[in-house]
């Protein structure tokens, strides 16, 4: 059985016949002339869709290899859509040009309508650099008229917005899973309303979460013992945002939340704010270094008498938080370091610290890394009567520690042929002659 099997694998893998004389069917552009591209575009880039319908450049899988580095990043428009800022970075002998295009998808945008959008703004960038190269004399301009001078694909014209650029948004999710001595049930519900302009951001949001679960174990051969347990929290949000010019921003924030593992019944916070953005807000997708203080009032209502023999109290609080994220062809990096301290307890502040690093170290080897420590000083809403075995074990009610941490780090190693052209999509994997080495 396993020779024929073997035998009708090797003729598979025989070169093809030439085919009958006539005319070439259309292709990829030969390798050795076409404009060499590396797509720097993470999780929300159709790869395999873009190597397959843009077939007059190379795509490459190095950016060492590249004539041209396109770099994709992302920022949500006030319709909750999607804003694609697609910027064409020159090497080699197109170093010191670049270029920034535009794809605008809305919200309820497919994802093939999005694909395609990105392919053909993507074919309008790179016919600046392909004209430079000896496929340019195989590239031609179609031009679709408009049906009209205010039909489809003619000028633009402001529409009557019956929503006044208010958008909704509501969710409901749930999970259950089980098995004969366990079983657990999660659901968790949504609702947000935002208003986005060039001088304003309006954003209200309200969510909730429950968790219940069942856990049956056996005392002896004839008693079993049934402990259901349940956790749950919810959050709602306002702000409001005003522009102050391309470099800083000033609003009102309010906070209002429940936890039950938080030992909290209701906890409401006002508080004035301003930002500063070394870089301006419109480079946003590729650098920002934001210094945000706000300064208010919190109160707190707790289900349980406190460690400080509270069951409620009022306090003022200020908060610091100074953000740093970058996104270039070498990679991505971002630290933030967030600092709150109450003007009551000023002994006791919190402070978070976090960071990721993403980058390309030479050829085909890149690393990453991530984390965050937080210093905990400051956990007002414990129980007085702290937390029994079974709260522990499962993780029903927070508990008093000093510190926080968490983190990882991995790299990739990839060698092989410097194209990526390919796309095989047979047995759910595409091919592409590298090998990959992975560790985490």
């Amino acid at each position: 059985m396993l020779l024929p099997v073997l035998a009708l694998a090797v003729a598979l893998a025989q070169e093809p016949q030439a085919p009958p004389p006539g005319p070439p069917p259309q292709g990829p552009a030969p390798q050795g002339e076409a404009l060499r591209v590396f797509l720097d575009c993470d999780y929300y880039c159709d790869s395999d869709f873009l190597r397959t319908d843009i077939t007059f450049v190379n795509w490459v899988r190095d950016r060492y290899d590249a004539q041209v580095v396109l770099l994709v990043t992302t920022q949500t428009t006030g319709g909750r859509g999607t804003d694609y800022a697609l910027t064409f970075i020159g090497q080699k002998e197109f170093a010191g040009r670049a270029d920034t295009l535009h794809y605008i998808a809305t919200s309820d945008a497919t994802g093939d309508e999005i694909r395609h959008g990105m392919a053909r703004i993507m074919r309008l960038g790179f016919v600046r650099y392909a004209m430079t190269t000896p496929i340019a004399a195989l590239l031609d301009v179609r031009f679709t008229p408009p049906g009209g001078p205010h039909g489809p694909g003619g000028p633009a014209r402001e529409q009557r917005d019956p929503w006044h650029r208010w958008v909704y948004a509501v969710g409901l999710n749930s999970y259950f899973n089980g098995q004969e001595s366990n079983s657990d049930w999660q659901y968790s519900g949504n609702l947000s309303a935002s208003r986005v302009t060039e001088a304003w951001k309006v954003e209200f949001g309200l969510s909730g979460y429950t968790d219940r679960s069942r856990y049956t174990y056996a005392l002896d051969e004839t008693t079993d013992t049934t402990i259901r347990n349940t956790v749950s929290s919810w959050s709602g949000s306002a702000r409001v945002v005003g522009a102050l010019g391309p470099h800083w921003s000033a609003g009102l924030q309010s906070g209002v939340s429940g936890s039950t593992s938080a030992n909290t019944d209701l906890k409401l916070n006002l508080m004035p704010a301003v930002e500063y953005d070394l870089f301006p807000y419109a480079q946003s997708t590729r650098r920002q270094l934001r210094f945000n203080y706000a300064v208010g009032v919190e109160t707190a209502r707790y289900q349980d008498t406190t460690v400080y023999y509270r069951t409620s109290e009022t306090y003022l609080k200020h908060e610091l938080d100074v953000a740093l994220g970058l996104r270039q062809p070498w990679g991505s990096a971002s630290i933030s370091v967030a600092g709150t301290q109450y003007w009551n307890d000023a002994r006791h502040p919190n402070l978070d610290l976090y960071g990721s690093l993403s980058v390309r170290l030479f050829r085909g080897l890149s690393a990453n890394a991530y984390g965050g420590y937080s210093f905990v000083k400051s956990q007002r809403y414990l129980s007085a009567a702290g937390a029994t075995p079974s709260d522990v074990l499962l993780k029903l009610k927070q508990l008093r520690t000093r510190y926080q941490y968490w983190g990882g780090f991995g790299f990739s190693y990839t060698f092989g042929s410097v194209y990526n052209n390919v796309v095989n999509p047979r047995f759910g994997s595409s091919g592409g002659g590298t090998t990959i080495i992975i560790s985490n």
